[in-house]
């Protein structure tokens, strides 16, 4: 017989729908209301943690990255290992889900700064997820593009590059060439490329990821605004 504090079907359906909404509220930037109903299904599998420790891990991730979408990056951190934690502790946790809650990680980490502990979290997830390129390209894409960003972060320039060339190329096949998560990794390519001196380079990637921007976000976009800033500023170095 379950234990008293267990929770019912009708419980662990609901906290599923919770954290269906959970991530409707996350795309739509209502991030206070995601969170609660979060931590709301959190509460309705409290009772049975050791039963439920795969759904759990996957609600912990999602309230770090709550916290990461919303940048606070102190706040998101906790609640990223937390899930990694106990995603690791899981015997029905898969190595792909291990994976997945380490790339949370190491990118709330990149924030952070604490790049020494991101990278080989990076490292890890890749190798994961290489073994199935196929099924998880668009995974590889954000640790590849993560992971260049961390090492042009670092001064690695022609590390950085490479691994930023093989994301865009890799969300271009995934999402198609006007996608916004292309023009996210072209912008941090022209910036390796600005800082390794080829400013044309620098500049033609920059207008690529304008152009994607202001046809897929709209032109007052802050990530379009952000990305034409940085198109002028490399524009004035020419």
């Amino acid at each position: 017989m379950a234990a008293a504090d267990s929770p019912s079907l009708s419980d662990l359906r609901l906290a599923e729908r919770l954290n269906a909404a959970g991530m409707r509220c996350k795309a739509e930037a209502n991030y206070d209301e995601g969170r609660a109903l979060y931590e709301r299904a959190l509460s309705l599998l409290s009772g049975a943690a050791d039963a439920h420790r795969r759904e759990i891990a996957t609600l912990y991730h999602n309230l770090g990255g709550i916290e990461h979408a919303r940048g606070d990056l102190r706040a998101a951190e906790p609640l990223a290992r937390r899930g990694l934690e106990i995603r690791r502790g899981a015997s029905d946790s898969t190595d792909v889900e291990i994976a997945a809650d380490e790339i949370a990680l190491a990118a709330i980490l990149d924030g952070l700064g604490k790049f020494e502990e991101s990278e080989p979290l990076y490292l890890r997830a890749l190798e994961v997820m290489e073994r199935a390129p196929h099924e998880h390209g668009p995974e590889i894409a954000v640790a590849l593009n993560n992971l260049g960003a961390l090492h042009a972060r670092r001064g690695a320039l022609d590390r950085a590059s490479r691994l930023l060339e093989r994301a865009a190329s890799l969300k271009r096949e995934l999402l198609g060439p006007g996608h916004p998560d292309v023009a996210v990794t072209l912008n941090n390519l022209a910036f390796v490329e600005k800082r390794r001196g080829d400013i044309a380079g620098a500049a033609a990637l920059y207008a690529e990821a304008v152009e994607i921007l202001e046809r897929s976000l709209g032109a007052e976009h802050p990530k379009t605004i952000t990305a034409r800033d940085n198109a002028a500023r490399c524009a004035a170095a020419e």
